[in-house]
């Protein structure tokens, strides 16, 4: 008698599966049922939903409802997730320094070029300078002579 009530327990399932559509997953009692939508193209999504393939909701559904412990998987999920982006930040990090010496070497190099330019500047800037004051002064001179000798 024990062996025929354990294998009437043993094979009953653990949802109610008589009540819950393909289209829906129950996660356990005392949660409510998630309910998947089929959409068409061109039909109109006024609240955030989720897109999944008709494949990777039967994955889902698949391994949420055939989990004993929905907390701990969805727990391990999360720590690889974060633990992803984690690495995905480090490598962003040190990619990061590596570019920004090569960013600061430029600058370097493009500021070095701005200061030969300024110097060569400011001795043409002087030499121009010396060049209009003797013009100057020849034309003053010129201006003086012509007029002393009328």
């Amino acid at each position: 008698m024990s062996f025929f009530l354990s294998i009437i327990v043993f094979l009953t399932p653990i949802a109610p599966l008589s009540d819950i559509p393909p289209t829906s997953i129950w996660l356990g009692k005392g949660i409510p049922i998630i309910q998947g939508e089929k959409l068409k193209p061109g039909d109109e999504i006024k609240t955030i939903k989720m897109a999944l393939s008709v494949y990777d909701f039967v994955r889902l559904k698949g391994a949420l409802e055939s989990s004993t412990d929905l907390c701990q998987w969805a727990i391990e999920e999360s720590v690889k997730e974060c633990m992803h982006g984690m690495k995905t930040q480090l490598d962003i990090a040190i990619n990061r320094e590596s570019s920004q010496v090569e960013l600061i070497q430029a600058y370097e190099h493009r500021l070095k070029q701005t200061e030969t330019a300024l110097s060569e500047a400011e001795k043409y800037n002087k030499i121009l300078l010396y060049v209009a004051g003797g013009l100057a002064i020849v034309s003053a001179s010129a201006t003086t002579l012509f007029f002393i000798g009328k």
